[in-house]
C-alpha cells in the first residue's frame, strides 16, 4: 500500500457543523516522488459572513473571500478531485477528514448534485482515527497539534488549509513507518477497517458522555467517513 498515491485534504470553514456551515479554503497535499510536499490551495465564497470566532482560529475574512469561487462552483469542483483521487486508486487522508468530507457531500446535495456517496467512496486514511486504534491507551489530547509533536511532525501556522493538510499527510507517513501492520492492509479494507474503529470508539465515547449525565452521541455521527445528518 506505500505505493498508492495518498492525497491529503482539509477545509477552513465558517464553524464546526459539517451539515449546516460552509468552507471558505481548501487545500489538497501530497508527495512527487522523495521531494518536498506539493500543495494546492484556494479561497471560497461561503455566501455568508464568516463568524468573528471563525476568523479567529483561520484568519479568513468576507474581505479576503470577496470575488472567490462560490459554493455553487468550487464544491463540485472539490468533489470531482476527490472522485478523481479514488478513481485512480489513491487515498484521501486527513485529520478527523469525516468532517470534511461530511461537509462536501452534504453541500453537493444542497446543490441538487451528486453526493460523494452516490459519486463512490474510496480509501480513506484518518490519522486521528489511526491513532486512536493504533495506540489506544495513551493518555491525554489529540488534536493536530498534539498528534504532530506526539509523532514529531513540525506544525507552523495551523488552522492553515496548506499546513494543516501538509501535517496530516506526515503524519500519516509516521504512522505507516511506526505501525506496518497499516501498509501491509489492502487498500480496499482501508476504510471500513477504519469504520469499524471509528464506531468502536464512538460506541465507548457515547457511553462515558451518558455516564456523567451529557447526552449520547448522535446516531449519524457512527456512519463513517460520511456522517449521515441529525
Amino acid at each position: 500500500m506505500s505505493a498508492v498515491t495518498a492525497v491529503a485534504f482539509d477545509l477552513e470553514t465558517t464553524g464546526v457543523d459539517p451539515f449546516g456551515d460552509a468552507p471558505v479554503s481548501f487545500a489538497f497535499a501530497w508527495r512527487e516522488g522523495p521531494g518536498p510536499t506539493a500543495t494546492e490551495t484556494g479561497l471560497i465564497d461561503p455566501g455568508r459572513t464568516i463568524p468573528v470566532g471563525a476568523t479567529r482560529v483561520h484568519g479568513i475574512t468576507d474581505a479576503m473571500v470577496a470575488g472567490a469561487p462560490d459554493l455553487a462552483s468550487a464544491v463540485p469542483a472539490l468533489a470531482d478531485r476527490l472522485e478523481a483521487i479514488w478513481r485512480d486508486g489513491g487515498i484521501v487522508v486527513g485529520m478527523n477528514v469525516a468532517y470534511d468530507l461530511t461537509m462536501i457531500d452534504s453541500l453537493l446535495g444542497r446543490l441538487g448534485r451528486a453526493s460523494l456517496g452516490e459519486r463512490g467512496v474510496g480509501a480513506v486514511a484518518d490519522v486521528l482515527v489511526l491513532d486512536r486504534h493504533l495506540d489506544r491507551y495513551r493518555r491525554g489530547k489529540r488534536t493536530l497539534t498534539d498528534l504532530c509533536v506526539h509523532y514529531g511532525v513540525t506544525l507552523e501556522g495551523a488552522h492553515s488549509a496548506a499546513v494543516d493538510a501538509a501535517a496530516s499527510l506526515e503524519l500519516y507517513e509516521r504512522l505507516l513507518e511506526r505501525y506496518p501492520e497499516i501498509a501491509a492492509t489492502p487498500v480496499d479494507l482501508l476504510t471500513p477497517n477504519q469504520a469499524g474503529w471509528h464506531r468502536e470508539w464512538l460506541t465507548s465515547f457515547s457511553r462515558y458522555l451518558e455516564r456523567r449525565g451529557d447526552a449520547p452521541v448522535e446516531p449519524g455521527r457512527y456512519d463513517w467517513p460520511l456522517h449521515a445528518a441529525p
